[in-house]
């Protein structure tokens, strides 16, 4: 026993083991940044199951990102698989909705069957598409607002209104919508997590895989209306919940997270358990109390007893002011360098954006940093996404797992357009399909096999479907899962470095599966939220935007671009306290260092950005002027 407790104590502070420990009711952790919140949940679920002798299968822990979830059971796993224990599960809240959909896929008759999640790039490269010519409608961007629109509707619930179709800005969208939908058998991201609600609320057959006892769950501040509601569900079915977050760290208010959740839970679960993390194990002392100060602007945080360790030395903060964006990136450059010389490493330093669009802030900084032979890596939101070699490999996988998958077949047809297959062979298919009441890729199949049925296109259709079945048909021999990727990446790709990049990504999430089968990976694929994930290169300064930089830290940040044009920008109300705990997240990535930059001037393309675009005048954000950080005018 005290070798068990050594485990799960082992060097957690006196107010970490307090909520290791806590069991009987429902509780609220507040973590600020670098708290060890992430070592409390793992040694947290350690504790549940090996000294409260829980069943694994009766604990889930919930995050926002893939990637926190990957790292979160890698912690778990390395206790309890030496001890022979069952894993318990740990993901997404979008991988446990499809799950729990899945299981009960044949109660459901809300969404097409089989249950088939579409990508951001299907989303926006066919599903998009489609309904801009459906619809006649001018611009991609009009179909894009009325689908986040519909987005916003499951997110906030506001689609259980009474009278909600009526009021739907462009109610023709959601008929077009909807035959698409049973046409290729699509259901969007977004509507995953709402369906998932709404089954838990309103269909008494709807079970869950398993009896959950324990749920945990990271992040609780970036939780929307409708996660909200899951989570309410579940506690009403019986499980304890133990949430962990930070009001002052919500910022996913484009999703509409809001830290009203985590602020009023014990008013909605009364008589649950309050606790707190104190010590900061990350930031220096400097660091944290600026990162404090703005963090106090808003009079509706939550009070934190959050204090620096005691070893903490002081650290080092500084705005710094320039004339102008070259001024701004020659002196950022040339102190990168400066560091490097000084044995800091390349990736222990970033330079955290407000935003990047086309490169907009960053293209000047890293033709500086390059100048002085300075690695630099600028991580986008999705480097693969947009290739078409990855777009016909995943296609392929996807077929692999079900040969009768639309969007897939769609996908192939639009990413081998050199074949003669373009939009007009593509539009035939469709109406073919329509005229027939059958979904795409069964039209597909059946002019393959009578080319006859669409006369202008049928053969070059037929040549095309029957190569792709006879891979088909050689890949599914391949028992392995890790091989047959191999294989597929092998067959439909060219050489370079994006190949590499494509086997290592698919290798890597089949390796982080329970069951590692093409089935888990395109479950997997399906249901990351790409704008949030985020990954850093090794040997190189890293560029992120500051949403990508969330649960990251670096001994050195530069936080560039810190003005009132870009933070808040044109926010105002809640969005501007989105902006300042932004502010907040990203000062706290800095252990020891922490550059802020601004600049009096922005000329060029840069004069177009930000809410007064079209002026060069620039001003240091207002959440910074009136803290006690030393300002530095550099001329």
């Amino acid at each position: 026993m005290e070798d068990i407790k050594a485990i799960i104590h082992g060097d957690a502070t006196s107010d970490q083991i307090e909520a290791i420990d806590h069991i009987g009711s429902h509780a609220r952790l507040l973590a600020g940044p670098g708290t060890g919140k992430t070592k409390t949940l793992t040694r947290r679920v350690l504790s549940l199951i090996l000294q409260h002798n829980a069943d694994p299968d009766s604990i889930l822990l919930l995050t926002f990102t893939r990637l926190a979830a990957a790292q979160l059971k890698d912690e778990i796993k390395k206790v309890l698989e030496p001890l022979g224990k069952t894993i318990p599960q740990v993901s997404t809240l979008h991988s446990f909705a499809l799950r729990q959909i899945l299981y009960n896929s044949s109660r459901i008759d809300t969404l097409p069957r089989p249950i088939r999640i579409a990508d951001d790039w299907e989303e926006r490269y066919i599903i998009q598409e489609d309904l801009k010519k459906v619809l006649k409608l001018k611009e991609i961007g009009d179909v894009q607002k009325l689908i986040n629109q519909l987005s916003t509707d499951w997110e906030t619930l506001r689609i259980d209104e009474i009278g909600w179709e009526q009021q739907f800005p462009n109610p023709a969208f959601l008929g077009a919508w909807r035959s698409h939908k049973d046409q290729y058998g699509e259901t969007l991201r977004a509507e995953l997590v709402y369906q998932l609600k709404k089954q838990l609320n309103q269909s008494r057959d709807f079970q869950l895989d398993k009896e959950y006892k324990h749920i945990l769950i990271d992040e609780y501040q970036d939780l929307n209306a409708c996660d909200l509601a899951i989570v309410n569900e579940l506690a009403k079915r019986g499980a304890e919940l133990f949430v962990a977050g930070d009001d002052d760290q919500s910022i996913y208010g484009f999703r509409f997270a809001t830290p009203a959740g985590i602020r009023n839970f014990e008013q909605i679960y009364q008589n649950s358990k309050k606790l707190a993390l104190e010590i900061c194990f990350r930031c220096d002392k400097n660091i944290l109390h600026s990162a404090e100060f703005v963090a106090s602007l808003d009079p509706a945080r939550l009070p934190k007893p959050t204090r620096p360790k005691d070893e903490a030395e002081d650290g080092e903060v500084l705005i710094i002011g320039f004339k102008d964006q070259s001024h701004e990136a020659e002196i950022i450059a040339k102190k990168i360098k400066s560091l490097i010389d000084a044995d800091i490493k390349p990736d222990q330093i970033t330079i955290l954006l407000r935003n990047d669009r086309n490169g907009l802030l960053s293209k000047p900084i890293i033709e500086t940093l390059k100048k002085y032979s300075v690695d630099v890596s600028l991580t986008t939101d999705s480097e693969l996404e947009n290739n078409k070699e990855y777009r016909t490999v995943l296609s392929i996988i996807r077929l692999l797992v079900d040969q009768n998958d639309c969007l897939a077949w769609r996908t192939l047809l639009q990413t081998n357009k050199a074949n003669g297959l373009g939009d007009e062979c593509i539009k035939s298919i469709w109406n073919y399909a329509q005229s027939k009441g059958i979904r795409f890729s069964v039209a597909l199949q059946k002019i393959a096999e009578s080319p006859s049925e669409l006369q202008k296109f049928g053969p070059k259709i037929a040549k095309f479907v029957s190569e792709i079945n006879v891979a088909i048909v050689e890949l599914k021999a391949i028992e392995s899962p890790i091989e047959a990727i191999n294989a597929t990446v092998d067959k439909f790709m060219g050489e370079g470095v994006i190949k590499e990049q494509v086997k290592k990504y698919f290798v890597g999430i089949l390796e982080n599966q329970e069951k590692p089968d093409l089935e888990n990976l395109i479950k997997v694929v399906s249901t990351s939220s790409e704008y949030i994930e985020q990954e850093t290169k090794e040997n190189a300064v890293n560029i992120l935007t500051m949403h990508q930089a969330k649960g990251l830290s670096f001994d050195v940040c530069f936080i560039v671009g810190a003005e009132d044009e870009y933070i808040p920008g044109r926010n105002t109300g809640d969005k501007e306290g989105d902006e300042r705990r932004l502010l907040y997240v990203s000062m706290t990535r800095a252990r020891h260092k922490l550059f802020i930059s601004y600049c009096n001037k922005r000329t060029g393309q840069q004069r177009h950005s930000g809410s007064n675009s079209g002026t060069e005048k620039r001003t240091l954000t207002r959440f910074l002027r009136d803290s006690k950080i030393p300002i530095k005018q550099v001329e």
